[in-house]
Order: structure tokens, then sequence, then C-alpha cells
């Protein structure tokens, strides 16, 4: 059923090789049948409107005469469909809804009049068209408003109408079984004159053939497709395509109304003609595989579109390898592209000047979000988008209210996704301000995630951040990371922080940025540097996966001694930490994939006794959350707590395991904790010459060493802890088994 402007056709002449045009605002074609009235055979009126709303019928079921389903006023199939009368013995009146023509100077309505049979009485066979605007009275149509008797057909005409809203009324009477009197094509026209122009997204790029070797059914040639999305022919005369800012000129094209125009080198357009609406661009300078902006610029340089690629979008390893072209999914979408596109399921490997293979409705739901707002001097914040935002949301500086500052004097778009905030005022270094970011939204209107960031301009000073750990002798397969600890108040942005060693000259060396991203790291955070996560992952416990960031180049720690150091912006040392294979426990057989960790904060990073190995019972290392080794406010001997008393190893989570806790008041202690029965027979070893951290925990599941559960009864669990200055411990305890092993 028509819609008021939803249906935006053009009808196209060529007279004289002038273009004119008129466009279809509303219609209504009766597509719909058995939609209206008729007799139901016992002198009452049957009648049926559900779906239809672009049209009512008004009726007098008093004054009409209706004896059976051949009197009627309703829509029929005949002829692709039409509303007719016939043998009603009386007045129907038909509207149409009120259709929206604000904004068109001068509107043209018309329809079909037509009858058929033998009356001729021009008091009963009848059909007399009307219009209505802005809610006036009714006025008979200019030409053939008025219809009656045996005219045939006619085409009922009212032109250079103008005002809000208009509504058309056809006043409709036949009293004969054998005539009817026919209402079709009801239209609503706006003369054109020349065609509107083009805005932003009428054409788009569609398809991007960038890898056409080796290939897979199509000629082996590059090209770019581009689709009207209008209801109206475009001419791409002095248009330019731009390709990573190199512009050439398009020919003179016609693009149809939902049509397609291939673009390519002068040497392939012979290869390609058999597709179409095909043109060369002279100087075509060819399409980067691995992604490439492209642009469409209409003859006053206004950009109509523009893509910028990846091959990443195939999202098909076998397809960006060549001879695939990239698709566009939904044309009509025009944010969040990499979400739009991929490669195309058509076995001939694209469909130049033709519909995408890959086409359909794609409405982006993701919501726009901040990456980061940060503070990158004195006077400036940087804001970094998930996807382009309108631009004129994006360039009002009034957006952007800084709370005791006011509002940024200038708005810089340095990217698709960056701006720069400029204030006149400075900011005070380590101060907390609040940035509000409003009315933004995506280009397809989604409004951002969060709108309130904290902003702070500071001073990275030395001890802010501290080496914290460190693992430079991994496993085989494995890598080397270090990990850092935001000892400060301040909210450090890590783009402005390096990581160096030092060579045999003891200079600086293998300086390497943390991330050319400005990612934040908070007050009390810690963080582990690595050049791979899944080098590291598998050989420790991960508690906090988002508490890594991997570095594109890390610096090379040697397995025998060597300098990790932190820097700043201006290449000064935040923080140095030496360190030495020796520096590991004398009870470790094998210091590979074991960390140092550092044991106080409050202690100078190199100060003799703050660094130690890495406990076994966390896993002889902590990247990413507190040390196993960190120094506690304890005093005096080891402790040692057993709990419970009893307890039964049956699943139903009440005391389903034994406990041996442990505090030290230092690092450098090692354990061992055995398990007898009753009788004095080893049962298993929980803990064989383990590095303990200053505080853990070791379990019994109530089986032996092999793995076989043990009979109820009483247990003596006995635990040694000494270090390497002869302090010797020991603690020891009974346990009941009890309950039903099953």
């Amino acid at each position: 059923m028509a819609r008021i402007i939803q249906k935006m056709l053009t009808i196209t002449f060529l007279c004289a090789f002038n273009l004119v045009s008129a466009q279809e605002i509303w219609r209504e074609s009766f597509s719909v049948p058995e939609k209206g009235i008729w007799g139901k055979g016992d002198g009452s009126i049957d009648s049926d409107f559900i779906g239809i709303s672009a049209w009512s019928l008004t009726y007098y079921e008093g004054k009409l005469n209706m004896s059976d389903a051949g009197d009627y006023a309703k829509t029929v199939s005949t002829s692709g469909g039409r509303f007719e009368a016939c043998d009603i013995d009386g007045e129907v009146i038909w509207r149409s809804e009120w259709i929206d023509i604000s904004g068109y100077d001068s509107v043209k309505t018309e329809l079909i009049a037509a009858e058929t049979g033998s009356g001729a009485n021009y008091e009963t066979k009848y059909l007399k068209a009307f219009y209505r605007l802005d809610g006036g009275m009714e006025i008979l149509f200019h030409e053939n408003g008025e219809n009656a008797g045996n005219w045939g057909s006619t085409l009922a005409v009212s032109e250079g109408l103008n005002g809000d809203s208009l509504q058309i009324v056809c006043y409709i009477s036949t009293h004969y079984a054998s005539d009817k009197v026919i209402l079709d094509e009801v239209i609503v026209l706006n003369d054109l004159g020349p065609l509107p122009p083009v805005e932003p997204y009428d054409v788009v790029i569609n398809e991007l053939m960038t890898d056409p070797n080796p290939p897979v059914g199509l000629p082996e040639v590059e090209y770019i497709e581009l689709f009207n999305t209008r209801d109206f022919p475009v001419n791409t005369e002095n248009w330019e395509l731009h390709i990573n800012g190199v512009a050439k000129k398009l020919q003179n094209n016609w693009i149809d109304p939902h049509g397609f125009l291939v673009l390519c080198a002068t040497g392939s357009l012979e290869s390609l003609s058999p597709y179409g609406n095909v043109s060369n661009v002279v100087g075509f300078q060819g399409l980067l595989n691995s992604g490439a902006l492209v642009e469409i610029l209409d003859d006053k340089g206004m950009i109509i579109d523009r893509i910028y690629y990846s091959d990443t979008w195939y999202a098909d390893a076998n397809k960006e390898n060549g001879g695939w072209s990239l698709e566009r999914i939904d044309p009509h979408r025009h944010c969040n592209q990499p979400d739009n596109w991929k490669a195309s399921l058509n076995p001939d490997g694209g469909t130049p000047g033709a519909e995408n293979s890959v086409k359909g409705e794609n409405p982006d739901t993701d919501l726009p979000f901040v990456k980061w707002a940060v503070a990158v001097s004195e006077n400036e914040i940087e804001v970094v988008f998930s996807e382009p935002i309108d631009s004129l949301q994006l360039k009002n500086r009034v957006n952007y209210p800084l709370d005791d500052t006011g509002f940024p004097s200038e708005v810089i778009r340095v990217s698709e996704e960056k701006i720069l905030l400029r204030f006149i005022t400075s900011f005070q270094k380590n101060k907390n301000y609040s940035l509000e970011l409003l009315n933004l939204t995506d280009e397809c209107g989604n409004s951002l995630v969060q709108n309130r960031f904290d902003i702070q301009w500071n001073i990275i000073e030395p001890g802010d951040v501290v080496i914290n750990e460190v693992l430079f002798d991994p496993f085989p397969g494995g890598e080397d990371f270090v990990e850092i600890f935001n000892l400060s108040d301040k909210r450090i942005d890590l783009s402005r922080l390096f990581l160096a060693n030092r060579n045999k000259e003891l200079e600086l060396n293998q300086v390497f940025p943390l991330t050319e991203d400005r990612k934040l790291l908070r007050p009390k955070d810690y963080l582990a540097l690595t050049r791979d996560t899944s080098a590291v992952f598998p050989w420790f416990y991960i508690q906090c996966t988002h508490c890594f960031l991997q570095m594109e180049r890390v610096p090379m720690y040697p397995n025998a001694e060597g300098y990790v150091i932190l820097l700043d912006e201006g290449m000064e040392v935040v923080d140095e930490f030496y360190y030495n294979e020796k520096m590991h426990t004398p009870f470790l057989a094998d210091v590979e994939g074991v960390s140092l960790e550092r044991v106080s904060f409050t202690q100078t990073t190199n100060a003799s006794g703050n660094w130690h190995s890495a406990s076994s019972d966390a896993g002889y290392g902590t990247p990413g959350y507190e040390n196993s080794q960190v120094g506690r406010e304890l005093t005096g001997k080891p402790k040692v707590i057993f709990e419970p008393e009893a307890f039964s190893p049956n699943y139903d989570s009440y005391n389903d395991e034994f406990f041996i806790r442990y505090e030290v008041p230092k690092p450098g202690y090692v354990a061992n904790i055995a398990v007898f029965d009753a009788t004095g027979r080893f049962v298993q070893h929980l803990a064989k010459n383990e590095i303990l951290g200053t505080s853990g925990e070791f379990v019994w599941n109530g089986e032996d060493e092999t793995g076989s559960r043990q009979s109820l009864g009483v247990y003596v669990v006995m635990a040694e802890i000494f270090n390497a200055n002869g302090e010797v411990h020991r603690f020891k305890e009974g346990v009941v088994l009890t309950d039903v092993l099953e």
C-alpha cells in the first residue's frame, strides 16, 4: 500500500535532449483486492478494510441497496488492481488520507475515471473528483472532474496546487447490474523541472575488486561499483574519484534510478563491458590490497560517499588472498562500515553491475563509544571515538563543556574518529576535571554509550609508576613480561611511557613505546607488558586478562642479568631495575619460567632484599595482579592455620577440603607439607620444597598421591617451613576424614 513520500519514484522523459522529471509524492494503485463493501444476500452490507490506511470509504447503509455479493464498491484484481462500484443503488465517497505536500511549490494530482455498461443516466451513474487543501472546502478537479453517464474513460487532472496537505475526494454512484464505475491510479506528483541536486549518500560506493588475482570467474581486473540509491537518474559529469587523496575525473555518465556504474582503468573497459553500465577512469591508479580511502565527489567538490576499506573486511582468510570482491551489505547504511561489508558470495567472485550477493537490511545497532578522552597538553584534550560521529554536531564546541573551564575555543577534527579540544584556560596539574560530550551520535543516529569522562593533566615524575615484576627467563615458547604498578594518584597516559634496556656501555638501548593508543593506567592498577599474551597465559594463573598490554616491540632482557627501564616522553627515567638470576631463591633448582617479584613499594626499587622469586603456590608468577611476595606488616615467626577439624570430600559444598593456610613475615621461606594416617603411614606430599609467598594456602582433598580416596578416620598433617638463614619452623595438626566418599 502506498505511503506518504515513502515511494519516491521518478517519471523521466527525454524531450529534445532536455531532462524533464516529475517526482511522485503519493500513489494508490489498488493492488490489494477485496477491500471495501458488498451485499451479504440478506439485505445487509459486509465490509473489509483491514490493512487499508491510505484511503477510506464513506457510505450510508440506509441509502444503499446491495442485495448480494454482485453489488459492491470495492477493490478488484482486474487490470492489475482498481476500485469498482457495481449496482450499489446509491452513492459512496472515496477519500484519500491527508497527503503531505509541504515543501513542494507546484503539485499535480490525477486519476483515472472510467465506466462500463449501457446506463447513461447522469443522476445515477457518475464519478466526481474533488480535492481539498489544508482542511479547506472541496474543489472540483480542473480537468474532467465531473464524469457522468457514458463517458468511457478519462484522466481527471488538477495542476498548480500549493499547500501543506492535500486530500482527494471522489463521489461514486451506479444503479445497474451491468454498469460499473471505476477509479484507478490516483497519483500526486511534484513537477520538478530540473533534477534536484545530489546529496551525500545518494550514490554510494557499493563494491570493490581490489585484488583480482587469481581470478575466480570474473575478468582479472580491478573495479569500483557505484550504486544510485535515489529514484532519479544521476549524472556524473565533472565528478571525481579520489583514492588515497589522488583525484581523477569521471566521465559524463548517467546512473539509472537504483542502477549501477562500474568504474575501471581504460585497459579494463573491454573486459568489463558485458557487465552493464561501465566507464573508464583516465589515469585510474588502482586499489591497494591491504586498504585505502576511496571517495566520490560531485562537481562542486562535495563528498557524496567515502569508504576506508581494509582487507580485514573480507572476514574470510581464503577470499582475502585474491579473486573475490568486497560487497556492501546495506547501501542505505552509512556508519560503522566495517560491519557493513564482506566478501562476495557469488561463485564468480563478485557482482559488477548487478545486485550484491550479500545485499540485505543491516541497520547499525552498535552504539558508538569513546575509546579515550585524555588531556594531551596543559590546554588540549584528545577524544577518539569508536566510529565516525555526525559531523554537524562534532564541530559544535558547546557540545563539550568542561567543569571550571567552560567550552573549548576550538574543535579540531584530526581524523574520522579523532578530535582535539583546545581550551584558552590551562588545566591545573593533577586536578580532576569532568568533560561532558553532549548531543553526539554516529552517522546513523545512535547515541554515545557514555558521555561523561574524568580528565586530568599531569606530569609523570620518577616513582609515579614502578616496575613490580619481571620474567626474563621464560619457558621455551613463552615470552618475557614486565609488570608495572601505578603507585601515584594520577591517571597515567600509557602512550607517554617507554620501555627500554641498557647496552654494555650502560647507554639507553631498545627504547620502545608501550602503546600508540592513549590508554590510561589508573591509580593502584597493575599492568603486565609483553609481546604476546598467548605465550604468557598458558604458564600462569591469570586473574585479570585486561591487565595486560601487548606491545608491538619489547626490549630484550637476557637471562643472566640486565636492566629494565621505564621512561617518560622526555626520555627521563621513571623507574629502573637491575636484575640478576642470582636474585632468585637458592632453593630453586631451575629458574626458568619463574618471575622476580618486588617485595615492598616503600623500599627503593633496587634496595637489597626487595626482590624475590614468585611463590610456587602462586604458579611462579603473578602477572597483572598483586605479587605473591608483597610485603606484609608481620612480625615474629611464620603462622600456620589448619581448618576445619573434620572434612568430608563428598562434593556437597560443605567442608569438602582441608586447608593449610600460612603467613610468613618476609619472602624467602620454603615449605614441606605431608599427610600421614593414624598408624604413621605416609599418604601424600602437599608441598615439597615449595617456595612460599608471604601468604597462601595448600589444600588436601582426601586422596593419596595416586589419586585414590582414603578411608574414613584420623590423619595427621605435618608442615615444615624454613629459609636459607637456617630458620626452621614445624607445625602439626590432626584432622578427621569423615562421611561417605562417593
